[in-house]
């Protein structure tokens, strides 16, 4: 018997990350799974990575904010658009704290992994198997987006993040999908169901070919102190973390509001200095 603590979309929020391993470690977990979006928007970044890798940490998958990192690193950047500017000016805030090693192993991390646990075949993915982005899997979709992911008719559970919802549902064939919620940003489009003040998670276990227990985990943790946390930290567009910890609402496509800040805080010529400086390197 096997119980896995499965984590997705931890967005840079340490406190809530603390929160969920000091629940997961009460339950006794002997593994964990992490399914991808380890950094931003929130402040946190070598103490993440260091507290993510002291775990029992058996598999794990990149998301597309882990994609997104080299996307900004690499170019190119429209410095027109101010949801580039919002994304690569969190990228220059957490540039200093990210050594080369760290940047290599998050570059090779794998979008899918298949692999037997106690009887049972796993998937694991963001998203969809080859594709980490996008919306295909938001449990408003149809069934046939949901059999995408898991076309292997030898996958007995497909669990994937993303969507910041948990999920449990199956294919059209009987396969188990699964969704643990996310750490960082649990999300409920329902207000009266928003969980701000919660970090969710998974807890799986298997025993001989069966799923013996599931519990889908919502732990309270500190939104005061993440975001005074955030404050110290001097994280850039702090007005708009702020926002998500106590709405829950993500602004990272809505250009309008953003462009704001672009002006209050001088953002676009610290990212122009950023790129001028990561091109004259290279």
């Amino acid at each position: 018997m096997t119980k896995i603590a499965i984590l997705s979309d931890i967005h840079g929020n340490m406190t809530a990350f603390s929160a969920v391993i000091k629940d997961a470690q009460a339950h006794q977990a002997d593994e964990y799974w992490f399914l991808g979006d380890l950094f931003l928007p929130g402040p946190a970044a070598t103490n993440l990575w260091h507290g993510l890798h002291a775990l029992s940490l058996t598999h794990l998958v990149k998301g597309n904010w882990d994609d997104d990192l080299f996307w900004v690193l690499d170019g190119p950047v429209d410095l027109a658009q101010p949801t580039d500017v919002y994304f690569t000016r969190l990228v220059a805030y957490l540039w200093p704290q990210l050594t080369s090693d760290m940047l290599k192993t998050i570059r090779h991390w794998p979008l899918h992994d298949v692999f037997e646990q106690d009887g049972l075949v796993i998937s694991l993915a963001h998203n969809l198997p080859n594709c980490n982005h996008g919306h295909r899997l938001y449990p408003d979709q149809p069934q046939t987006n949901f059999d995408l992911i898991a076309p292997n008719q030898d996958i007995d559970i497909a669990i994937y993040g993303h969507t910041h919802q948990q999920l449990l549902r199956y294919t059209s064939s009987g396969q188990v999908i699964l969704n643990p919620g996310a750490i960082g940003q649990a999300y409920s489009p329902r207000a009266k169901l928003q969980t701000t003040t919660y970090a969710d998670y998974a807890l799986l276990e298997l025993d001989n070919g069966a799923i013996t227990d599931l519990n889908l985990r919502q732990v309270p943790y500190g939104v005061a102190g993440e975001l005074a946390a955030a404050r110290e930290a001097k994280l850039p567009y702090l007005e708009v973390y702020t926002k998500l910890r106590h709405t829950g609402a993500t602004s990272t496509h809505d250009a309008d509001y953003l462009a704001q800040f672009e002006q209050t805080h001088n953002y676009r010529e610290e990212v122009a200095d950023f790129l001028r400086q990561r091109h004259e390197r290279h």
